[in-house]
């Protein structure tokens, strides 16, 4: 089972996305191959986004078999079911942002520059489609 990891590549950017980027310094402790993630960019059309909801999709399945919740009230309770979840949630965002819609975009605005009239009226340019 080969590995490699170079972030710069596609099949690089799915394993980044997935969190699949160990090495195998500690054995095999990547989910995939290399040959699984080319296998899921040429599923997906070869979209980093597509390839990386479906191997997202994989580690749920992954998570699930091995899920479980162990209480020992007043001591520990250690809940192993929210990972599955959590893969889930990414293979959404990935997906939404390949399809373009809202839910997979974000914006950021660092600053705004508002201009008033000394009878406090706004004289700024607006820039932008009108509400």
């Amino acid at each position: 089972m080969s590995f490699s990891f170079d972030p710069t590549s596609d099949r690089g950017k799915v394993r980044l996305y997935c969190h699949d980027t160990t090495d195998g310094t500690y054995g095999t402790d990547f989910d995939f191959s290399d040959a699984d993630i080319d296998a899921f960019l040429e599923q997906e059309s070869d979209s980093v986004w597509y390839a990386s909801a479906a191997a997202c999709r994989v580690l749920a399945v992954k998570a699930t078999a091995t899920a479980f919740l162990l209480k020992i009230p007043g001591a520990i309770e250690l809940d192993k079911r929210q990972i599955a979840k959590i893969y889930l949630g990414l293979a959404d965002k990935y997906q939404a942002r390949a399809d373009g819609s809202a839910g997979g975009i974000v914006e950021y605005v660092d600053s705004f520059a508002i201009l008033y009239d000394v009878l406090g009226r706004e004289i700024g340019e607006f820039v932008g489609d009108p509400v």
